[in-house]
């Protein structure tokens, strides 16, 4: 009996052990650009980020946020940007089979943004003068 015994708590123990491990899938990321003619405006984004034109973010790519674009004497401008599906990824990955569409650690890979791409990318804009106002 107690050949049984000890190999049988060395087992549990193992299997206990071995499913402390979890694997923490990473985020997919793009880089979104932002061009402004003139250049060197102000870019704010939902996310808290700021930089002057041309400049550029590295943003999940399953992610959606607002893009302001300003400069002192010109029309500011508002970009939605979002990730969108990319159709060539999405088809890649259900033809030739892909990470991507089994489990990871139990978060589908696309949930991730692994198949998504982020529009508008780059974001091209001509800012506006404001126009004078009469006095």
């Amino acid at each position: 009996m107690k050949h049984f015994i000890k190999p049988m708590i060395v087992c549990l123990l193992l299997s206990v052990l071995s499913g402390c491990i979890t694997v923490v899938p990473e985020v997919a990321t793009d880089v979104l650009s932002v061009n402004s003619d003139p250049s060197g405006a102000h870019v704010a984004l939902s996310t808290g980020a700021v930089g002057s034109t041309p400049c550029q973010f590295v943003l999940p790519r399953n992610g959606k946020l607002m893009v302001v674009i300003s400069k002192e004497g010109f029309e500011q401008i508002e970009v939605m940007v979002q990730g969108k599906p990319n159709l060539k990824r999405v088809m890649s990955n259900l033809t030739f089979g892909s990470p991507n569409v089994s489990f990871i650690g139990g978060v589908k890979a696309n949930q991730l943004g692994a198949d998504f791409e982020l529009k508008p990318n780059p974001i091209e804009v001509k800012l506006k003068p404001k126009k004078e106002q009469a006095q």
